[in-house]
């Protein structure tokens, strides 16, 4: 490993070295050069606002750039995607693109201008190799609580490098983290996320576990409100396909507009999944069921109308949301008679992350989208621990 621009494949991360979010990494050769996300930065300040990415060749013309690819659709890595060149090609996975373009068409006012560059972007499959000049990388599908992650294989100068985006070992999507591990077998370095690796040891609940647990809460109470968040697709159609027959499970026309685009676009039977009106009322509070909410006032007013002393709100996402300063969902957990946690964390834990590298074997391994680098040392102490700075150009 060497610092500085040299010959071969040089590896940069302009933002995510000691921070969880705002994602942008570069990897380039003579004659190629593709980022990786374009994120925003992370925070629980209503008034904060993400630094801007000034990446040269990428947010103006001072360079040249072949393309920008998105290992996901969270805000925290393509958040600053309009500030790509508009001649730049923008790459990503099928359904991730459709979320996002059904999400920012929810947003007001309307931006066109972002509509018109997502509808631009071209779509890859797992283990589609794309060729970038004399770099080919090739995306593989990853377990996510986005459910249409990626990793990036990227094969160039000689050397193989596997570029994990954000992922886990607990989720729905097991299988395909065998597979990656299957497919893309050694390589020379691996540059992984490190978001739980400051926070406590241990492991963390199975995503099927939380779904076996609905069942019970089902048992318990005739009426169950989840609040987890709108594109969570995964977990949403694990608790919807939970609920037993009999019951109802119901979200709004947004989230089932979702889960109808990921499923058929899939060609996979629909979830067990309705959408609110006024006209199904009635039969949920007959029959009760499962309701997917948002901490909001047309949710507040649905809740009220059923029975407190037979319901339960389940809280289905970070507690820092809980915690953050002038929040309204103390207040709006209380709207059904019990509220309890239910969830799980969307990044691997620190013994996860290890065991992964593990059947890699990895000669380096480079740390991102943590708070905590040096401790990816303590989790490696017998490997090449290789922490970046922000912009820091490094030849692999």
């Amino acid at each position: 490993m060497r610092s500085g621009n040299q010959k071969g494949l040089n590896f940069c991360i302009h933002r995510g070295t000691h921070q969880i979010g705002g994602m942008a990494a570069e990897f380039a050769t003579e004659n190629a050069r593709v980022i990786i996300d374009m994120g925003d930065e992370l925070s629980l300040d209503d008034d904060f606002v993400s630094a801007p990415l000034h990446i040269s060749g990428v947010t103006d013309a001072n360079g040249r750039c072949d393309a920008v690819l998105f290992t996901h659709y969270h805000g925290d890595h393509v958040g600053q995607l309009e500030r790509v060149r508009p001649e730049l090609p923008l790459y990503t996975g099928e359904v991730a693109k459709d979320i996002m373009v059904m999400s920012s068409k929810r947003t007001k006012p309307q931006n066109y201008a972002l509509h018109s560059r997502l509808d631009s972007i071209r779509t890859f499959a797992s283990g589609e190799r794309l060729s970038f000049g004399d770099m080919v990388i090739t995306p593989f599908r990853a377990d996510h609580s986005a459910c249409d992650s990626y990793m990036f294989l990227i094969e160039a100068a000689g050397r193989r490098v596997l570029y994990t985006g954000d992922f886990r070992l607990h989720g729905m999507r097991t299988d395909d983290m065998k597979d990656i591990i299957s497919n893309v077998k050694k390589v020379d370095v691996l540059v992984t996320e490190g978001t739980t690796i400051s926070r406590t040891a241990g492991n963390f609940t199975p995503e099927g576990e939380l779904a076996r647990r609905i069942v019970m809460y089902l048992k318990k109470y005739k009426y169950v409100f989840v609040l987890c968040a709108t594109t969570n697709v995964d977990r949403i159609s694990a608790f919807a396909d939970a609920v037993p027959d009999g019951k109802y499970c119901v979200s709004d026309i947004y989230q089932y507009g979702l889960i109808k685009a990921v499923f058929g676009r899939k060609g996979k039977k629909m979830p067990k999944l309705l959408y609110y009106d006024d006209n199904i009322l009635s039969k949920i509070q007959k029959a009760g069921g499962l309701i997917f909410v948002r901490a909001n006032p047309i949710f507040e007013r649905i809740i009220r109308k059923f029975d407190r002393s037979k319901s339960i709100l389940l809280y289905s996402m970070w507690d820092g949301y809980i915690n953050k300063q002038g929040s309204n969902l103390p207040e709006f957990l209380t709207l059904a008679g019990n509220w309890e946690k239910l969830h799980t964390s969307g990044h691997a834990s620190a013994e996860d992350i290890r065991h992964f590298a593990e059947q890699l074997s990895p000669d380096v391994i480079i740390p991102m989208h943590t708070d905590a680098p040096q401790k990816m040392k303590q989790l490696f102490p017998d490997s090449n621990v290789v922490v970046l700075q922000d912009g820091e150009v490094l030849s692999i």
